[in-house]
């Protein structure tokens, strides 16, 4: 399939206008695009918002019966996915299929699974004992029509969560992949027709910043899920507010290692060159700083650049491939950038540190030392395959540098104490937090992911996801033949002593003090038979007397 039209409506349309796709591992066009307008945003959203008159009401059945015709696509389509993905993006072939391939299928199967539990309808007991004859349900609504904003950097597994999480729970989903990645985008609405989604449910369109602010600010998407910078995030935010619409947002970081005196290095060296440098290091939770021991940093240093240096860098379209490209000229740019200026500020390159003469986006693994915090390299995210590292002496520095960020995504400790790595997890300013490992939980359905401070607002995977794109509605049923309540209309002196009585008999820690309370009702008796279940009270009367 070319995918180069835009999905909306169960159609493949074109436009007016069209915009190239790079191959990052050679910097040549490979293919075009077309690019949504006004018209298509439009046509998108009318049909997305008459499709969820009838979506939000399909049973978990047919939910979890797309998703498991979706699996099976994806399940056969896996080599091609990963193929298209290595030559738009530039992650190797290999890790395609690790990091975007089989955590899409793992979510797929978990909502097939576990999603009717999380939101089926539950039936919930009153706290309050007077209201114990009522019957409460809560009920989990789909918010609507949902905007999916999606990156470069993982341009397959990020949306593809997010669309099947919303589907899942009802809504319909427009989805806007990066103007950078169109065609793995499209890919995704290939899968889905290949599953016979019924129309409306899912639209792609390719388009720039344009098309995202229209469907931010369009009043009929009820929410937003975005991952990408602070800055973007921030904008979408922004414009939201006024209609006050759920948003998701999944932003930056500046993901640090703790290595501890007693780590295990022949762990821990390949585990942080993992989560530094994979993807070649275009992962918002990449390790961008490593805090070493002083007493364990030489030989950490040593091992590190031994082992970097075993690390392929070529096409990633071949299996052996460790690194492949940066998926931009204009991020190489950036990250070489960040590393001059800390190499003029003093800062030495041990690895690494220059362009390459080849074609293409590609730029080594690099490493430095004599960093210092305040830099930008140790502050301001670097999104590429660069690890400074700095010594620390005790483990309270080391806190503490790593919680001097504006971002809190991920952290990891690297030590053989458990009960010291439990102590410090819970000091780390992080949504998530690792030991012994970096980045792996985003493949996990249980493991909720988001982060602190500047790194985003809510959290996606699992119940988490499924909970943050539903309304959640409380329905209470009485069909009591009482006529009134205790606490209606009229209110007299009658009433108020009986509110008197009922602080004690309900609250008091006083057993002595609720059975006063409670014989004092007598007087009552009258009126309360008329407005309050007796039979309901004598059934929680060890919870009345006793507290």
């Amino acid at each position: 399939m070319e995918l180069e039209r835009l999905y909306v409506n169960g159609q493949w349309i074109e436009t007016s206008k069209k915009a190239p796709t790079l191959d990052p591992s050679t910097g040549q066009a490979f293919g075009e695009v077309y690019v949504a307008t006004e018209a298509e945003v439009d046509q998108a959203l009318a049909s997305a918002t008459q499709a969820v008159q009838s979506w939000r009401w399909s049973s978990f059945r047919e939910r979890r019966a797309l998703l498991e015709r979706v699996r099976a696509v994806l399940y056969d389509q896996r080599d091609a996915l990963a193929t298209l993905i290595a030559k738009e993006q530039g992650k190797p072939i290999t890790e395609a299929l690790a990091v975007e391939v089989i955590p899409s299928i793992d979510f797929l199967d978990y909502f097939i699974r576990e999603g009717e539990r999380v939101l089926k309808a539950q039936a919930v007991r009153a706290w309050q004992l007077l209201f114990r004859d009522k019957e409460g349900w809560i009920f989990y609504e789909p918010l609507g029509v949902v905007a999916v904003i999606s990156p470069w950097n993982y341009p397959f597994s990020i949306p593809f969560l997010d669309i099947i999480a919303a589907l899942f729970s009802g809504n319909t989903v427009v989805f806007k992949p990066s103007p950078v990645t169109p065609k793995v985008g499209l890919f995704i609405a290939h899968l889905f027709e290949m599953a016979e989604i019924p129309d409306g449910r899912l639209h792609v369109l390719v388009g720039g910043a344009q098309v995202g602010q229209s469907l931010v600010t369009d009043p009929r998407v009820r929410g937003v899920l975005f991952t990408g910078s602070v800055a973007t995030g921030q904008r979408i935010l922004e414009l939201a507010a006024p209609a006050l619409k759920t948003s998701l947002l999944e932003l930056g970081g500046k993901d640090p290692a703790i290595v501890l005196e007693d780590a295990d290095l022949d762990r821990a060296v390949p585990g942080i060159a993992w989560g530094a440098l994979m993807n070649t290091g275009q992962t918002c939770a990449s390790i961008e700083r490593v805090y070493v021991h002083r007493a364990r940093y030489l030989e950490f240093v040593e091992r590190l650049t031994a082992f970097v240096d075993t690390l392929k860098v070529g096409d990633p379209r071949e299996p052996e491939t460790d690194l492949g490209p940066l998926t931009l000229d204009a991020q190489r740019n950036h990250v070489h950038r960040q590393v001059e200026a800390a190499r003029a500020a003093g800062a030495q390159v041990v690895r690494g540190g220059t362009i390459p003469d080849r074609p293409g986006f590609f730029y080594p693994p690099t490493i430095l030392l004599d960093v210092q915090q305040e830099w930008d390299l140790m502050q301001v995210e670097t999104f590429g395959p660069v690890i400074p590292i700095l010594p620390f002496d005790h483990e309270e520095e080391a806190i503490a540098l790593a919680n001097d960020s504006r971002y809190g995504l991920t952290a990891s400790i690297w030590t053989r104490d458990r009960k010291r790595a439990w102590d410090l997890a819970q000091r780390l300013e992080a949504g998530t937090v690792t030991i012994n490992d970096h980045v792996f939980s985003f493949g996990e359905p249980h493991a909720p992911w988001g982060g602190t401070k500047s790194s985003g607002l809510g959290r996606s995977h699992g119940k988490y996801h499924l909970l943050d794109l539903v309304e959640l509605k409380y329905v209470s049923l009485d069909f009591q033949k009482r006529k009134t309540q205790f606490w209606w209309f009229p209110y007299d002196e009658t009433y108020r002593s009986m509110l008197d009585l009922a602080f004690p008999a309900f609250f008091s820690r006083s057993i002595r003090a609720r059975w006063l309370a409670l014989l004092g009702f007598l007087r009552y008796f009258g009126r309360l038979r008329k407005s309050v279940s007796l039979w309901n009270l004598a059934k929680n009367l060890r919870r009345l007397l006793l507290g």
